[in-house]
């Protein structure tokens, strides 16, 4: 059994994961190392501060450890992936000199904590010398004015060290990673203070989520009253200057963060679909990119409505899902006469979906429909999430709105009644 609380938990991980290679989904030769980063890492939740699946251990293993073990772990996790995307390998083989990577990006971007922490490791080998980073990486200390979700007080931004890594592995220097690092988590805070007040309206929740990822964000006391100001005098998305260079990752990143505080009061009101627009405009995300977050956060919330704290019993999922239907309807409404061609060449295809609509699918025909969705995909961006680790969540409510988008699609399949003499 691992204890991520002890030390020697990571010895042990790797024993119980030996070959992670053979578990990973198949590396989809249209993605970027980006997207495969995001691909892997979205649906565990560790961009939202949410820890819930893994991408290498059975969660059945995991049910008992605390949100802070999650955390580790999956940041280990999300190592391993961003390490992967680069080089399409796991060196365990070599693990000193594999985990000595992350180590080193670690000390070299984060100087200030590893002079001060990191580097009085006192005779710890490279396995312990990495715990005792990912365990001070996760922990957070903090005081809410808000008392909810107390099972989340750990650091709700140790996404943004995987996208960093990606940037450190590619050969920019670690000051100018430090630096961007703090950039980068000011402007996190000044977004999520603007999309809390999109609507003129503060809830709970959207306060909640600013208080957990304040805390995470460790600013200095500069950079803290500025990101306090723009929550206090409800400045704009135009004050926010996002001055350094944005990787696809990274923009990828705020939009979802902006998109989850918005849905965090179940209810997303026109002004703030205008404010995500703004934000998708802002950072040159263009409308398909900003479907496609707000399909993946749909997928990830529906997976795992059980468990996320502003989600607290049927009727908010059921707030949700009216909204999520709207917005699919406009995605497929855009790409109506795209989806009708494809129907129209796929004889297969057309059977399944009407099928659905009526009766439950066999795992045989689930997995036929998956790999006709992805074939879409080619032609249609939106169905690019099928293509990712939990898109298939989606899948039944994008299942009962094809029929009516495309109606003579099925149409033409139908057995007429014969008519009565």
């Amino acid at each position: 059994m691992m204890n991520p609380s002890s030390n020697g938990w990571i010895k042990k991980y790797f024993s119980l994961v030996k070959k992670p290679e053979k578990l990973l989904s198949e590396f989809d030769l249209t993605l970027t190392p980006e997207e495969f980063i995001y691909g892997q890492l979205q649906p565990t939740g560790l961009m939202y501060g949410f820890p819930t699946n893994f991408i290498f251990l059975n969660p059945d293993e995991t049910a008992h450890w605390s949100t802070e073990d999650k955390f580790k772990v999956l940041l280990l996790e999300g190592l391993m992936i961003s390490d992967y995307a680069h080089t399409r390998r796991f060196d365990i083989e070599d693990i000193e000199k594999y985990l000595g990577r992350f180590i080193s990006f670690y000390e070299s971007t984060e100087i200030g904590i590893a002079r001060r922490s990191w580097l009085n490791f006192k005779g710890l080998d490279v396995f312990g010398k990495l715990e005792s980073i990912l365990s001070q990486r996760v922990d957070i200390k903090l005081s809410l004015s808000h008392k909810l979700w107390t099972n989340y007080l750990h650091n709700s931004v140790v996404f943004q060290d995987l996208i960093l890594y990606f940037e450190y592995y590619h050969g920019t220097h670690p000051e100018i990673i430090a630096d961007k690092r703090r950039m980068v988590l000011l402007d996190m805070m000044k977004l999520m203070a603007v999309a809390a007040h999109a609507d003129g309206e503060i809830a709970n929740e959207e306060a909640a989520l600013f208080d957990i990822f304040m805390a995470s964000a460790r600013l200095d006391d500069l950079d803290y009253r500025e990101a306090q100001l723009f929550w206090n005098e409800q400045k704009t998305l135009n004050e926010i200057a996002f001055d350094y260079e944005m990787s696809w990752l990274l923009k990828r990143y705020f939009i979802e963060v902006a998109t989850l505080v918005v849905w965090s009061d179940k209810v997303v009101v026109p002004i703030e679909q205008i404010f995500l627009d703004n934000l998708s405009e802002k950072l040159k995300v263009d409308e398909e990119e900003q479907d496609k977050s707000f399909i993946a956060i749909q997928s990830f919330v529906l997976n795992n409505s059980e468990t996320l704290p502003f989600l607290s019993g049927k009727s908010e999922m059921e707030q949700l899902m009216v909204g999520a239907t709207a917005k699919w309807k406009k995605i497929l409404a855009r790409n109506r006469d795209k989806l009708a061609l494809e129907l129209s060449q796929s004889k297969e295809l057309v059977q399944l979906i009407a099928k659905s609509t009526s009766k439950e699918l066999n795992e045989e025909e689930k997995v036929k429909l998956k790999r006709q969705f992805k074939d879409l995909a080619k032609t249609i961006p939106a169905f690019t999430l099928f293509m990712l680790p939990g898109g298939s969540l989606i899948m039944p409510l994008v299942l009962k709105l094809i029929p009516d988008l495309v109606p003579s699609a099925f149409r033409s399949n139908k057995v007429e009644k014969k008519k009565k003499a």
